[in-house]
C-alpha cells in the first residue's frame, strides 16, 4: 500500500473521530452579559422593549440585555437573571433590567407593581444583590422576598427567607433589616417604617385607605409562599 493511500486512510479515520466527538461533546452553555436575563416562562400580555426602544420578541428563551424594559398588563413573566437569580414579575408591573456593575449598582428597578425574587446566594467577596424603586433601595445576599410599588410610589418589602436590608432614598435614611415573616413600607422621601409582622389578612392595602394597593389581587401569607419563584419550568411558572 502506497504512502498516499495510508495518508488518505488516516485522514478518513481522523474525520470520523472528529465527527463522533462533535456529536458526543456536551453543548457549550452560553455566557450571558452582565445585567442580562432570559425569559424562562411567560403568560398573557407582556411587552419587552430594548434599550434602543425597539420591541423584543416575547417568547420563552429570548434574551434581554441590560436596560431592557418589561411591562406586564394582565400577564406575568419569570426571568432567569445572568447571576442565577429569578424574578417573577406579576401583572400590572413596570420593570427595567440593570447592569449591577454600572450606575447605582442595581440589578433591577421596579417602578410599579410586584416582583417575587429568589436571589442566588452570594459568598465571599461577591457583591450583594441590589434593586431600586422610586422610594427605596433593597439589598440582599441570597434570599426570597417580595417587593411592591404602589401608584403613589410607596414601596413594600416582605421577606420569606433570609435577611433583607431596606433603606429610603432620603439623605441619611436609616437601614433596617427584615427577617422572615416581616415587612416594611417606605414612602417617597421617608425612612422605612419599623418592621411589622405579616398577618394572613394583610394584603397590599396595609395602610390608611388601601393607599398601598397594587393593581393585582389581594393576597395572604399562604398565597405569598405559593407564588415565590422556584426553579424555572416547575412550580415557579407565572400564574
Amino acid at each position: 500500500m502506497t504512502n498516499s493511500k495510508w495518508i488518505r486512510i488516516a485522514f478518513a479515520i481522523m474525520l470520523v473521530l472528529l465527527m463522533a466527538a462533535a456529536q458526543t461533546a456536551p453543548p457549550q452553555q452560553e455566557v450571558l452579559p452582565v445585567g442580562s436575563a432570559v425569559i424562562a416562562e411567560i403568560k398573557g400580555e407582556v411587552v419587552f422593549t430594548s434599550p434602543e426602544g425597539a420591541p423584543v420578541p416575547a417568547q420563552r428563551g429570548s434574551a434581554l440585555t441590560a436596560d431592557s424594559k418589561i411591562e406586564t398588563a394582565k400577564g406575568s413573566v419569570l426571568l432567569q437573571l445572568q447571576d442565577g437569580s429569578q424574578a417573577l414579575i406579576k401583572s400590572h408591573s413596570n420593570v427595567v433590567l440593570r447592569a449591577p456593575n454600572q450606575g447605582k449598582g442595581f440589578s433591577l428597578e421596579l417602578f410599579l407593581g410586584q416582583i417575587l425574587m429568589k436571589v442566588q446566594k452570594r459568598t465571599g467577596e461577591a457583591p450583594s444583590f441590589r434593586m431600586g424603586t422610586p422610594s427605596a433601595v433593597i439589598t440582599v445576599r441570597g434570599t426570597r422576598f417580595q417587593v411592591e410599588v404602589s401608584k403613589k410610589h410607596k414601596t413594600y418589602v416582605d421577606v420569606f427567607e433570609g435577611l433583607v436590608e431596606v433603606e429610603g432614598l432620603m439623605p441619611g435614611s436609616p437601614h433596617i433589616l427584615l427577617k422572615p415573616g416581616f415587612y416594611s413600607g417606605v414612602d417617597p422621601d421617608r425612612a422605612p417604617s419599623e418592621p411589622r409582622e405579616s398577618s394572613p389578612n394583610e394584603g397590599n392595602g396595609r395602610d390608611n385607605g388601601h393607599e398601598g394597593q397594587n393593581p393585582g389581587t389581594q393576597r395572604n401569607s399562604g398565597e405569598q409562599e405559593r407564588s415565590q419563584p422556584k426553579q424555572a419550568g416547575s412550580e415557579g411558572k407565572p400564574d
